[in-house]
């Protein structure tokens, strides 16, 4: 009889003993996947919420003070096409989501019942796909043509119904459908109007013109800021960067805990189950002393039923890691439902760990089964037998 006989055999007759152990792996396969599965969706949800916190890189002129820019007063401007041309680079991959904006304060807009505000301005383009980057959800502020948004507070000065009329650089008076108010907590935006790029450069007459683009930095080997300042600057040396750090960190201190919850939780299962897989295959080793004995007296190699031992660790831990995927999946699923608002629906399996399972597990099993694989190798046969 073979030994590949022999093992099923034995598999089928001991079949609570192979069960439990087959139950490890199951464990460990499940746990693992439907972590990693829910640390993946944990950073697509974290970055659904954290995108409502904006953009958190500033792109603007050199020179500029900083005060000027995020208080909005009297900020130089620059051409509109820096935006296409950063997109277009091949070398640019430190930044994301490029907007480029024109933003102005404008200090004597008057209300429909004729009362003056300093109010500001904004001219949003269409993000910038960056061609050379994998498409992403854009994250730019997406205001249509002919049409604006207003904040909390100049809204309140805005019949409902009503347009939205301002007079240009050119003396004309222009006349936007509102589409949004947007409620108070939106700082700065609170009392401000937000337009299509192309509307507000007319209304301003500064034509192909912004001054600030307005992106999601990267986490970058070279350091965050580092490594986006040196990069614009290799394309435009007349253009300067700056963070919004809470934002960054918010963003990055997230994905590291997930990262470190993941690279935590995972080892401790797979040690644990792989201790547990060692001592029953060496508690089925010892009831097996006899058998073993057995074979030895009949010619079996040391090597042959060292062989024996490891290969029904891998034989199970095959079939283990084949249902703990399905099954991790199917955890994850379940829960992800229940915790995630945004990214449930994209939660699916990721079929790279079952690759890379099939064959990480083998290996992982044998070693746990080595030395009680080694201790039914040195069983002295003779022995053995004379205690009968």
């Amino acid at each position: 009889m073979n030994i590949f006989s022999l093992i099923i055999k034995e598999l089928v007759y001991r079949k609570i003993s192979s069960a439990i152990i087959l139950l490890t792996v199951i464990i460990a396969a499940t746990v693992s996947v439907a972590i990693y599965t829910l640390s993946r969706a944990s950073e697509d949800e974290t970055r659904k919420i954290m995108r409502e916190q904006g953009l958190n890189l500033y792109i603007f002129p050199a020179g500029t003070n900083l005060i000027d820019m995020f208080s909005v007063n009297d900020v130089n401007t620059f051409p509109e096409k820096y935006v296409d041309d950063l997109a277009e680079s091949k070398t640019f991959d430190a930044v994301r989501h490029l907007t480029g904006i024109l933003q102005v304060r404008l200090s004597d807009w008057k209300d429909p019942n004729g009362s003056s505000h300093r109010i500001i301005l904004s001219g949003y383009k269409d993000e910038a796909m960056q061609r050379f980057l994998p498409k992403q959800e854009t994250m730019g502020f997406d205001v249509a043509a002919g049409t604006v948004q207003v904040g909390a507070f100049v809204a309140k000065n805005i019949p409902e119904g009503s347009p939205f009329i301002i007079t240009g650089k050119d003396g004309k008076e222009y006349s936007f459908k509102i589409t949004k108010r947007f409620g108070e907590g939106r700082g700065i935006l609170d009392e401000g109007v937000s337009f299509n790029l192309d509307d507000l450069q007319q209304v301003l007459g500064l034509k192909d013109q912004i001054n600030k683009i307005e992106a999601l930095g990267c986490v970058c080997k070279d350091g965050r800021i580092q490594n986006a300042r040196k990069q614009v600057q290799a394309l435009f040396p007349d253009l300067e960067v700056t963070e919004l750090a809470s934002i960054a960190d918010a963003r990055e201190n997230q994905r590291i805990m997930m990262n470190k919850y993941g690279s935590f939780i995972i080892p401790f299962v797979l040690l644990s189950c792989l201790l547990i897989t060692g001592l029953l295959l060496y508690q089925n080793v010892q009831s097996r002393a006899r058998e073993f004995a057995l074979l030895k007296a009949m010619g079996t190699g040391t090597k042959s039923i060292l062989i024996m031992v490891l290969i029904k660790a891998v034989i199970l831990s095959l079939i283990g890691i084949v249902a703990g995927f399905f099954l991790g999946n199917m955890v994850a699923g379940y829960f992800g439902r229940e915790i995630f608002k945004f990214t449930a629906m994209n939660i699916k399996p990721v079929w790279s760990l079952l690759y890379y399972g099939l064959i990480i597990f083998p290996f992982l099993w044998i070693l746990a089964g080595w030395i009680p694989a080694f201790a039914a190798s040195q069983i002295d046969a003779a022995k053995t037998l004379a205690k009968e």
